[in-house]
């Protein structure tokens, strides 16, 4: 997900614009100030029975359901959230071009096909600057722009649908790829450890809303775990120390109904790491 994160979420998902010399609009920190100072509603967090179905709390369902059934599933709701979003006002006004779902899996092929370097910025100057950017470099405006609104608008169903996306994005080995998507576990981690273990990165999270930055983070340590497990950690990322803090400032946030199930699940990972390294 953590590609649709930023692309969705994704999703989604800067610094300071850099700006494509073809085209002369105002910089994306620009419009990003004007809209933080228009009043903000309080978010409502999504009903719990969604996110129990989105997060397959319901095992029994779950498990009766065939591979390929799962699969549909997940893509037949994926082009509902799509759907639903292409009607509203402020993706219409944008005036992008054709629908969110075709331009969805267009973000996802250019991130893709650019991935940055996750680690190692200590070696390198040039890698600091490369990864501030890369987003601006990668992304059309209007991507961004489109990223940041849906994150915006769609604040109130931001668990259920950040939920769908990482279950989508990890379900490539088990579903039939189609035009390359979703993405190989090896673009999304370099994507996950891009946004918590590089200075840009970490810079773009912390400029999100509370709520988004926490379950982003949250997202992008289970898949460095998920690709660690699966011996895929080919930068060596260590996450162990992002996992209590995260789990202590995620269990204290109100806005988020599976707190409590968040940080569990990060305090496992935890244990996980310390018995590995006892044993090894």
């Amino acid at each position: 997900m953590v590609i649709a994160l930023i692309a969705g979420g994704l999703m989604v998902f800067y610094f300071s614009y850099y700006g494509r010399e073809r085209e002369k609009q105002p910089t994306f920190r620009e419009a990003e100030e004007r809209e933080t100072k228009a009043p903000r509603e309080e978010p409502q967090p999504a009903p719990r029975e969604k996110l129990e179905e989105v997060l397959e709390e319901k095992v029994v369902e779950s498990q009766t359901m065939k591979v390929e059934d799962r699969c549909q599933k997940m893509e037949g709701d994926l082009k509902e959230f799509f759907a639903y979003v292409d009607k509203q006002d402020y993706v219409k006004e944008l005036e992008i071009g054709e629908d969110t779902y075709t331009r969805f899996k267009r973000i996802l092929h250019e991130l893709s096909s650019h991935p940055p370097l996750p680690a190692g910025e200590g070696l390198s100057y040039d890698m600091i600057i490369s990864n501030i950017y890369h987003l601006y470099r990668t992304l059309d405006l209007k991507d961004l722009k489109l990223i940041r609104l849906i994150a915006k608008n769609e604040a109130d169903s931001m668990e259920i649908n950040l939920a769908l996306f990482y279950r989508w994005l990890m379900s490539g080995d088990e579903c039939k790829r189609e035009e390359g998507l979703p993405p190989s576990l090896d673009s999304i981690y370099r994507y996950a450890g891009f946004l918590v273990n590089s200075i840009g990165g970490r810079a773009y999270l912390f400029r999100r809303e509370t709520r988004l930055r926490l379950l982003l983070t949250y997202y992008c340590l289970l898949t460095i775990h998920e690709a660690d497990k699966r011996k895929q950690n080919s930068f060596g990322i260590d996450i162990i120390a992002f996992l209590e803090p995260l789990a202590e400032e995620i269990e204290n946030h109100r806005l988020l109904y599976f707190r409590k199930e968040y940080a569990g699940k990060l305090i496992d990972i935890k244990n996980y790491y310390l018995r590995k390294r006892k044993t090894s």
